[in-house]
């Protein structure tokens, strides 16, 4: 019985860890293999209008533009994430993301979903809106 009951805890845990409500997301193809992220054009995902956590790896794969970070996939640079800073988020939080001294970001915030063409090929793509200045840090480790 004991046995049983060990084996059911574990196997409830592994079943959380892996599914569409973990909010823990581990670089862009750990966004894009979610279940609940993972669909054609077109159509309105369910991970859209939840909040994400994301963890990547720096590795000149970033490019900015006013209060937006494009986090390029090492994989396939043709994909992109957008992560939009909210009026709330100083700039000097996130203006110096593309010093080499820099090797990963944990952000947090609202998913939201968009067509994107590349070579006339339509894919699903997200932003990530940060509305908390606690909610976006660089880390040099």
């Amino acid at each position: 019985m004991t046995r049983l009951l060990v084996f059911f805890a574990l196997s409830c845990m592994a079943l959380t860890a892996c599914s569409p409500g973990n909010s823990t997301a581990k670089g862009i193809k750990g966004i894009l293999q979610r279940s609940d992220c993972k669909g054609p054009c077109g159509k309105k995902m369910n991970c859209e209008g939840k909040v994400i956590k994301l963890e990547m790896q720096l590795n000149n794969n970033i490019m900015t533009a006013g209060n937006t970070i494009f986090a390029r996939d090492p994989d396939n640079y043709d994909y992109t994430i957008k992560i939009e800073f909210g009026s709330a988020v100083p700039i000097e939080l996130y203006s110096n993301i593309k010093n080499p001294a820099n090797k990963r970001f944990v952000v947090t915030g609202m998913v939201e979903g968009y067509d994107q063409y590349v070579h006339q090929v339509c894919t699903r793509s997200y932003i990530i809106k940060v509305s908390k200045a606690e909610d976006f840090a660089v880390f040099k480790d």
